[in-house]
């Protein structure tokens, strides 16, 4: 029977712990980023519950986000496949509690979670409409855990699922809204208000660092003629295709996007005339060599090539991104009226 003095105690510990939870709860409130999230909570877990280990799965629109907290530190993942441990407790969607003087059937226990000092193992799985959202796994040292502490572990750990979650839906809807705002939604490419942005800011950085800088306009040969002989779907599968190909041969410092019905832009830098006319032979090349495939609204093989071209950005050159653009398309009409499947260039 607990007696007056006791009571007193427990009640006392209590505030405490409500107090240090509550003040961790309005830091949490007030951050976006995901990272300081969790190594506050790292070094704070200890002030209202016996949590000396804890990992955190979420379920993301693509894979999962795991978080290992561990003295005072937090590491955070993002993997396509979860683990054994993480796995099995998804699918039971249960709680579970493992004490580490008892048999275990279990998969095998996690690294973070070994240590002589580790007594108990608590999982807790949070289930929306019937549907895992996320798992928390937590380890108590050199003591089992009290009803006090599954109490604060239950209450924080649902709003700290929460809060994370919470944050990765909203960074998930931005990033759809941005890249809506600034993809072309048939190709994926950059629309043409991303690639003229990106083409300026290039320009800039190519005269604060002196370095050079080239542009292409590639146009696909004979388009209007598969959309006639073809149809429109098959026109837009060309597209998506030759799209495809671009990019893939475009370097990661590199920027190509969709100017215009079946014209693309591409943004080298740093890239001389030499080098540009050496990477569009490249595309040029790739295109041509492989004919496209296409399905609707019959399968067969379309031979498809492109014309092409460039212009180049010499360091102390004052010329505007609308010249640069200009001229070309100048070189581009010269390739088109050339016979096609060729590159000119103008400077």
């Amino acid at each position: 029977m607990i007696n007056g003095t006791q009571w007193n105690e427990l009640t006392a510990q209590q505030l405490v712990r409500y107090e240090a939870l509550f003040k961790l709860l309005d830091e949490i409130q007030s951050l976006e980023d995901i990272n300081l999230i969790c190594k506050l909570i790292a070094s704070r877990w200890k002030y209202f519950a016996n949590v000396t280990r804890w990992r955190l799965v979420l379920l993301k629109e693509q894979g999962f986000l795991t978080v290992d907290g561990l003295r005072g530190e937090a590491a955070i993942t993002e993997c396509s496949e979860l683990s054994p441990w993480d796995l099995h407790f998804y699918q039971l969607q249960y709680p579970r509690l493992i004490r580490r003087d008892e048999p275990f059937d279990g998969p095998e226990i996690p690294e973070i979670f070994n240590g002589k000092e580790i007594i108990e193992i608590q999982v807790l799985p949070f289930v929306r409409m019937n549907t895992c959202m996320g798992l928390l796994s937590v380890a108590a040292r050199h003591e089992p855990f009290t009803d006090i502490d599954n109490k604060f572990i239950r209450i924080f750990g649902n709003y700290f699922a929460n809060r994370i979650a919470e944050i990765l839906f909203r960074r998930q809807a931005t990033d759809a809204l941005m890249k809506k705002a600034t993809t072309d939604s048939l190709t994926g490419l950059l629309n043409r208000g991303q690639i003229i942005e990106k083409l300026g800011n290039q320009i800039a950085f190519a005269r604060r660092s002196n370095e050079p800088l080239s542009i292409a306009l590639a146009d696909i040969d004979h388009f209007k003629n598969i959309n006639d002989t073809y149809g429109h779907l098959a026109g837009d599968e060309v597209l998506r295709e030759i799209s495809r190909r671009l990019q893939l041969q475009t370097r990661s410092s590199d920027f190509v996007g969709r100017y215009g019905g079946e014209e693309f832009l591409f943004v080298f830098f740093p890239c001389n005339e030499e080098i540009v006319l050496k990477a569009t032979e490249r595309i040029r090349s790739h295109v041509a060599q492989t004919p496209v495939r296409v399905e609707k609204p019959d399968p067969l093989d379309i031979n498809v090539t492109i014309s092409i071209g460039t212009s180049s950005l010499e360091p102390g050159s004052e010329i505007t991104a609308e010249a640069l653009l200009a001229r070309a398309d100048r070189a581009l009409y010269r390739s088109k009226n050339n016979g096609r499947n060729c590159i000119n260039s103008e400077n």
